[in-house]
């Protein structure tokens, strides 16, 4: 039996951006070229780079230029498969839809050129834009065209829980290309972010997840979507007996079934 590990990540490059032709609208570097500590600069906004991949692993390893280096040092890892992340999209970027877009695309083409060296040991999980649905629709459709094996979402998107109507194309869309939603420690909201600024990460990450697992069992979104697959990841899963007992006695406060 192989040993995935299903929350591998990267850490983003110039590189990543590369396939935007608006100069404009693409992410930049601060303090390039080593210094520390560097930033994105996405849409006039700045956003700590990350270094959640192992700090142990060369720079080319961790923005996945070293394919090689990193199937090794899987193999060091006796892991057969790896599943990759974003680090970045873990917080939202801009609010505006043609950046939104147009950054998402090129993360995932990087990924798909990233995978293709990957000796079928890389997987990939797309980022779509959500900001306009319709966009997020159509990534979907290009990300199961290129080999994604789900779609990555975070917990809380702007002021909408994921049981939101507004969500439903997307997870009509998931549904028929097969694809789970993946519901990564993240928030999608820039006043959460602002409201958590300074603490240790559980409520502006952690938290999230497990208010979109409430959303969407208690709202009954499997019933909607049945063939629908959700995951829940970076949250570990000792809050899933005492979320599940929640939501059964809210049920029978409110006289529902659950689903």
């Amino acid at each position: 039996m192989p040993t995935i590990d299903a929350d591998a990540h990267v850490i983003e490059s110039e590189q990543t951006w590369s396939y935007i032709s608006d100069e404009k609208w693409k992410p930049y570097l601060i303090q390039p070229g080593g210094a520390r500590p560097q930033n994105w600069l996405v849409d006039g906004r700045v956003f700590n780079r990350g270094v959640n991949v192992n700090r142990e692993l060369s720079e080319a390893i961790r923005e996945m230029r070293d394919i090689g280096g990193r199937l090794k040092h899987m193999d060091e890892l006796d892991i057969d498969v790896q599943v990759l992340y974003p680090s970045l999209f873990l917080r939202p970027l801009t609010s505006k839809a043609e950046i939104e877009a147009a950054i998402c695309r090129s993360y995932n083409q990087w990924l798909i050129d990233i995978c293709r060296k990957g000796e079928e040991r890389l997987r990939w999980i797309a980022v779509v834009p959500l900001i306009d649905i319709t966009s997020a629709v159509t990534e979907v459709r290009f990300a199961k065209a290129n080999g994604a094996c789900g779609i990555f979402m975070r917990g809380l998107v702007d002021d909408k829980r994921l049981s939101h109507s507004f969500f439903f194309p997307l997870y009509e869309e998931a549904e028929k290309s097969n694809l789970p939603i993946c519901v990564h420690a993240s928030t999608g909201s820039f006043d959460w972010v602002q409201l958590f600024e300074g603490e240790n990460g559980f409520m502006r990450f952690k938290v999230p997840v497990l208010s979109g697992f409430h959303s969407i069992v208690h709202d009954g979104i499997p019933a909607k979507f049945p063939q629908l697959r959700f995951g829940f990841i970076e949250v570990r899963a000792q809050w899933v007996p005492y979320m599940a007992v929640e939501i059964a006695k809210r049920f029978e406060r409110e006289n529902k079934v659950m689903a």
